[in-house]
């Protein structure tokens, strides 16, 4: 599909124009972090430990019973029911996985008019939507183009004061259902020029009618809405500053999405449960690690919804490490089912569902420059003085000192980690502190040896990400057992030690590997090599064809 055929720099570049977090906007104190609320998932990339975070209590989620998830993003001021970060996950677990698409769409376009909208769009629309009168969709990415937006061709220019929509989107969900689509639309037509190397988009809100020029077709499960001379009811937000709505888009649903994948997956494994085979040791190991793959992503939706509740709704690392937490480890589950003697066809769709989203080769970069761009504030003076030796000898001492440290697998731990969790976790809190520290002697050196080039390399981001996915997961994990553990006698939770001690050591094993990749880049990591290997293997394939006499013929 030509929605996956996009380049990462580009995606990038729109992302971070439209986010808060880009490295060359200004922070609210000139340029240093602003220190009153640490990201937790960001800090671990400079060897933070967030406790003030990791203190907060999960509480039991009190969700009432749902039909439909119509109005649960909606103020309760306009006749929602304006659910918390906790109970919209359970809401999401609770879902028929084949309504999701339907449920996202209305609920992103929900999150934009309340966080953007005018009084009067909000009383006008959002009683609407939570009632589920008006269903609504969003119409952003267009075939040539995916993710791309800087180039999509859809155009809005004003008639007679009105603004009139041109143009053709892909990939549009709840398209015969939704009676209402925010558009994005290229406008400032005098600035869209090559030259200027920047197009500017509004978002408008359009309702439909059986006259309005708007036609839909079928694609699959999405569809095709192509505007001709279509009259947009109003401008969502500001004039030319729509790309703001990729960056909701691109991440806005990412909790809702990894809760309705956790509880298809557990779905799944409850109606199949009595057919799995338990007769031998291999079979055990098996169900041993499905469980424990279900309990881990249910610590770490847990943890994210917390943070987001309690800590600082306006995280944006967390979501998108949960999301990539829950796909990777489902992938693990569904080939365990495969393995343990289920049919594909029972998690057809959702192994469908992974496999074609198109975000899913992204988020590990835009997570990975979130959290450098945040490292890169942090460690700036650090780097400065590593990479000018002779004019900083004491500091570079120093980390001489540190590197003969890391060569021996010996870091410094001074978090102190095991004074906020239960006396059972010691072992487990080490763990984690051995990790942190890996990690950001792991990302210093990817400054120093990378410099200005860090963001472009890939692969590279992609392992930082991991890691800090990984440890992110071993925090949800330890604060979710300590907590069990201290409200109730350690000997009724012997399994929760066992998950624990799994997953800590599994993470600290795999934190160690993925750094000393980090610390031999860019010269010794073979993903260059395979992209070589890769690059010849097209060349020998055309050349094969196009001289087939040439060939050796045994």
């Amino acid at each position: 599909m030509s929605l996956y055929r996009f380049k990462i720099s580009s995606v990038c570049r729109n992302y971070s124009q439209a986010a808060a977090a880009v490295s060359n906007k200004s922070h609210p104190q000139g340029n240093a972090v602003d220190q009153k609320i640490p990201s937790f998932a960001k800090s671990l990339f400079v060897g933070n430990f967030v406790k003030t975070a990791f203190a907060r209590s999960t509480k039991e989620v009190d969700l009432p019973k749902l039909d439909k998830l119509y109005g649960v993003c909606v103020p309760k001021e306009f006749g929602g029911l304006e659910l918390s970060s906790a109970s919209l996950s359970e809401a999401y677990k609770r879902i028929d996985f084949a309504d999701l698409r339907e449920g996202i769409a209305h609920g992103s376009v929900v999150k934009c008019i309340s966080t953007t909208g005018t009084d009067e769009q909000k009383r006008n629309y959002l009683p609407l939507l939570a009632s589920g009168e008006c269903i609504a969709s969003y119409c952003i990415y267009e075939s040539k183009h995916g993710y791309d937006i800087q180039s999509n061709e859809t155009t809005a220019s004003q008639k007679n004061g009105k603004w009139i929509i041109n143009g053709s989107k892909q990939w549009v969900m709840n398209g015969k259902r939704a009676n209402m689509f925010l558009v994005l639309a290229k406008t400032m037509d005098e600035c869209n020029r090559p030259e200027s190397e920047q197009n500017f988009f509004t978002a408008f809100l359009v309702k439909k009618s059986q006259n309005s020029g708007i036609k839909i077709t079928t694609e699959g499960n999405h569809y095709n809405v192509t505007f001709n001379n279509v009259e947009a009811d109003c401008i969502l937000g500001s004039e030319n500053e729509g790309l703001n709505y990729f960056t909701m888009f691109f991440n806005g649903d990412l909790l809702e999405s990894s809760s309705a994948t956790l509880g298809e997956i557990k779905n799944i494994v409850q109606k199949s449960s009595q057919h799995f085979q338990t007769h031998d040791r291999s079979s055990m190991i098996k169900l041993g690690k499905l469980n424990s793959h279900l309990y881990t992503m249910d610590c770490v939706l847990e943890f994210t919804s917390l943070i987001l509740d309690t800590y600082n709704p306006k995280s944006d690392y967390e979501p998108i490490l949960a999301r990539l937490f829950v796909s990777e480890t489902t992938h693990s589950c569904l080939n365990l089912l495969n393995d343990l003697g289920l049919s594909k066809k029972s998690f057809k769709y959702i192994e469908n569902s992974l496999l074609f989203e198109g975000r899913s080769n992204l988020l590990p970069i835009v997570g990975s420059l979130l959290g450098i761009q945040y490292a890169g504030q942090f460690m700036a003076d650090d780097v400065k003085q590593l990479r000018n030796p002779l004019m900083f000898p004491k500091y570079t001492l120093s980390h001489i000192m540190k590197i003969q440290r890391s060569l021996k697998d010996k870091p410094k731990l001074n978090h102190y980690i095991e004074k906020h969790l239960h006396p059972s976790l010691k072992k487990q809190a080490l763990d984690l502190e051995y990790c942190l520290s890996r990690f950001q002697f792991g990302v210093l050196n990817m400054f120093i040896n990378l410099g200005p080039d860090t963001c472009y390399y890939q692969m590279i981001l992609d392992r930082a990400n991991s890691i800090a996915m990984d440890l992110f997961a071993m925090a949800a994990v330890l604060h979710r057992v300590s907590q069990k553990l201290s409200n109730s006698n350690a000997q009724l939770y012997p399994t929760e030690l066992i998950f624990a001690n799994v997953f800590c050591n599994s993470v600290r094993e795999q934190c160690s590997r993925r750094v000393n990749e980090i610390l031999d880049a860019p010269h010794n990591v073979v993903d260059p090599h395979y992209k070589t290997i890769g690059q010849n293997c097209f060349v020998e394939k055309n050349y094969f064809f196009e001289h087939p006499l040439k060939r050796n013929i045994f």
